[in-house]
């Protein structure tokens, strides 16, 4: 069995960690701090086109929030504290989808004990999502045929594709068996994950500063 180091369950955790912490607090140098983490963990994982989505998509969402609370909210701060807060979640979200590989962490849980149809179902969908998006694109082609017109917004579109993925299936089941998958059966693992050290350390230094910023301040 190989051991493999993975980091996948503590990036989750800790961005878990500081949602919830900062979903209580009312320290807006908190939520800067943990927005310009996440820039930088970006840039460092090299996503730096992303920052212009970090930036840009939350907008909306941020100003309307604050113009909410500042026309019928009991303080300029209150705003500027929940406008803060709609960058810092995108950018713990944004660092989750960059940062954390969904199949090791889903492997990792199952080997601590989340049962294994769960997990394999969630990897059967997660593996079938660009099997998905090239039966919604053949279905724009083919209606264009037609003369017809397939918008993203169309629902036919997402029932005729909802559609054909419940008929793979059996395909799946029959793929799951062939690879010697057997429901209620114990499985032998090809790799065993473990959390690797560094990174554990790293993560309680950061939840450790976060919670300085919010009790200081």
């Amino acid at each position: 069995m190989q051991i493999k180091q993975t980091n996948a369950a503590i990036y989750a955790s800790l961005i878990l960690i500081l949602t919830f912490e900062l979903s209580f607090s009312q320290s807006i140098l908190a939520n800067l701090a943990v927005f310009m983490g996440c820039v930088i963990f970006l840039i460092g994982q090299r996503k730096s086109r992303l920052l212009f989505w970090l930036f840009f998509l939350p907008l909306l969402p941020a100003i309307g929030t604050f113009w909410s609370i500042y026309l019928h909210g009991t303080s300029s701060q209150q705003a500027w504290l929940l406008f803060s807060r709609t960058y810092a979640f995108a950018g713990l979200g944004l660092a989750f989808a960059v940062g954390v590989d969904f199949e090791e962490l889903l492997l990792l849980l199952e080997q601590k004990g989340l049962a294994p149809n769960f997990v394999y179902g969630i990897l059967v969908v997660v593996h079938a999502l660009p099997e998905v998006k090239r039966e919604i694109n053949d279905l724009k082609e083919a209606s264009l045929l037609r003369g017809k017109t397939f918008h993203f917004w169309s629902p036919m579109l997402y029932v005729k594709t909802l559609l054909v993925a419940v008929s793979w299936r059996d395909k799946y089941i029959e793929a799951m068996s062939a690879h010697g998958y057997e429901e209620g059966a114990t499985r032998s693992r090809k790799e065993h994950f473990v959390s690797a050290k560094v990174s554990l350390g790293l993560a309680i230094l950061i939840i450790i500063f976060t919670n300085l910023f919010i009790f200081l301040t």
